[in-house]
């Protein structure tokens, strides 16, 4: 869960703050539920597990993967607001019984989640925590001896050349835009991983597209439906003048326009991020806790 909640809001994201492996032909709902089910399966999840989803959002993964799979999944989240959110949709739905959700930090989650789940995810929300070692130690020490860790990550790729002015300026427009203390490589999230105790078991660069697949990128540049010309570079460039006028007008907060512009610009340093293949924001990481751990990790 990072780019802007607002924004993604704003949009057509809904409930499920990531993006997704879209095939041709899929619609953009059918791409993010897929996205989301990927992970169940990879997990072997099923109806007697204890399952925690890593900075959950509102909660959209977390009720896909738990009518797909029949597992009791617990979400983390640091958001007040979005707890209670997420407590709303269950009740809705009829899953609280399969459902739990706690306002913590990631970062240091609580003594009682000690080797207590079966397995733990996570959606594009480990990328803020100050350190991917932090939180992943902290995934570490709450899943059972042998669990299985599924992460999708967002890191920067091989073709990222840190010594080029032009990738440090899109990138540091995504840190800026999403609130990210600093964008890691695939590299150093591996490392990360192996240095707290994980046993890497399989990763992938889901963004990488083969002739079925669209670029990941496509629903920031939108198209011109009806439905999509919010998300073009001239239908987000209309949306923040019209705030601006609305805002002129007293209709909307003071602000607000800085905002939109704000919005805007992190939408394209994604874009160009993801045209230049500099960055990715679904880097796939199954990892395994060692069947010989205790509940804490190996440092």
């Amino acid at each position: 869960m990072t780019l802007s909640p607002i924004f993604m809001n704003m949009e057509r994201w809904g409930e499920s703050f990531h993006f997704a492996r879209a095939y041709k032909g899929d619609t953009f709902e059918q791409s993010i539920k897929r996205h989301e089910q990927y992970l169940a399966l990879k997990l072997s999840l099923n109806e007697k597990q204890k399952i925690l989803d890593v900075g959950c959002g509102v909660g959209g993964p977390l009720r896909e993967i738990v009518r797909m799979s029949g597992a009791h999944v617990t979400g983390i989240n640091n958001n007040s607001y979005q707890v209670e959110r997420c407590k709303i949709f269950s009740k809705k739905l009829g899953l609280e019984d399969k459902t739990d959700f706690v306002k913590g930090d990631f970062t240091d989650m609580p003594r009682e989640f000690d080797s207590k789940f079966d397995s733990i995810y996570a959606v594009e929300a480990t990328v803020h925590s100050p350190k991917l070692e932090t939180v992943y130690s902290e995934v570490f020490r709450s899943l059972k001896p042998g669990g299985l860790f599924a992460t999708y990550e967002w890191v920067t790729t091989q073709n990222y050349d840190e010594n080029n002015p032009d990738h440090k300026r899109i990138i540091h427009g995504i840190e800026e835009g999403n609130s990210i203390p600093s964008l890691s490589s695939y590299k150093q999230a591996l490392e990360a991983a192996k240095s707290v105790g994980f046993e890497i078991l399989e990763y992938e660069d889901m963004a990488i597209v083969s002739d079925c697949h669209e670029p990941w990128y496509n629903t920031l540049k939108g198209n011109f439906s009806l439905k999509g010309f919010r998300m073009t570079r001239f239908g987000r460039w209309t949306t923040s003048k019209l705030v601006y006028g609305l805002e002129c007008l007293r209709i909307v907060a003071p602000g607000s326009s800085d905002v939109a512009e704000f919005l805007n610009n992190t939408a394209e340093a994604l874009v160009e991020a993801g045209e230049r293949d500099i960055f990715t924001p679904m880097f796939f990481i199954l990892l395994r806790k060692p069947i010989d751990s205790n509940s804490s990790n190996s440092n």
